[in-house]
């Protein structure tokens, strides 16, 4: 058993030792608009991120490392109540039109691991599992309505909440990944998140609202996904359509 062990040994010391480091940045962008002409009603999502990977080439063809990440997610939701209970009649005059903006912003870290699949001259195709963790926090929700007959289409701001609801988002994906290489040291990396598998899971808490025992009210969704995960609401805040990034190889 002595001598397994210290074969083992021996074998990851000299794969560490052939390990190259790599350093890089990355960063996405995702936005979606969706308008409801015909009531008026409308959502617009929008989110990026930006964040920086350590890690080390074990082979030519095995990658593993770190991802740290700053995230941002803006919503925009307008919703008409414009009743109309029996055709030919006058609008419902009681019901309001109401608007909800709210943004989030948080840090999110993600163990990585990539395997090269095949390459073509100077691309590289890979396959990239990574598990994610991460926390956001509403750091402004502005709720406002209006009432065209009384003050003209003009909005009435109510006051805004700051930092009232968390969220932590728990995912493992599975992603492919094409990497460009300049040169031997300089690379560029594109994920395409929208092709991706995995499990989600995600807990809101709402630090402003409690139950009957006094605890925080909270939501948990759990959710497996394939393809085009980014049109799922619960991975908007982590999962741009396309993550673009510029890796250093020492």
């Amino acid at each position: 058993m002595k001598k397994i062990a210290l074969l083992i040994a021996a074998v990851a010391v000299m794969a560490a030792a052939q390990a190259q480091v790599v350093v890089g940045l990355q960063g996405g962008y995702y936005q979606n608009k969706t308008d409801y002409n015909y009531v008026g009603d409308y959502q617009h999502n929008s989110n990026w991120l930006a964040g920086a990977q350590v890690g080390y080439m074990i082979t030519q063809k095995l990658y593993v490392g770190v991802v740290g990440q700053f995230n941002s997610f803006t919503n925009d939701k307008m919703l008409e109540r414009n009743i109309i209970p029996y055709e030919g009649m006058a609008p419902n005059p009681t019901v309001e039109n109401y608007r909800l903006y709210s943004t989030q912003m948080g840090w999110s870290v993600s163990p990585t691991v990539k395997y090269e699949i095949c390459r073509y001259g100077n691309m590289h195709f890979n396959l990239q599992l990574q598990g994610t963790y991460g926390k956001m926090g509403y750091t402004k929700t502005i709720e406002s309505f209006n009432k065209p007959w009384i003050n003209n289409n003009e909005y009435e701001e109510r006051d805004a909440v700051y930092d009232s609801i968390g969220t932590a988002n728990l995912i493992v994906s599975l992603r492919p990944t094409l990497v460009y290489e300049f040169s031997t040291h300089l690379s560029a990396e594109l994920s395409l998140d929208f092709l991706s598998i995995g499990y989600a899971r995600q807990t809101t808490t709402n630090d402003a609202l409690t139950n009957a025992d006094g605890d925080n009210l909270q939501r948990t969704v759990s959710t497996l996904y394939a393809g085009l995960n980014t049109l799922n609401e619960t991975f908007h805040w982590e999962n741009p359509l396309l993550r673009l990034g510029f890796n250093y190889t020492f």
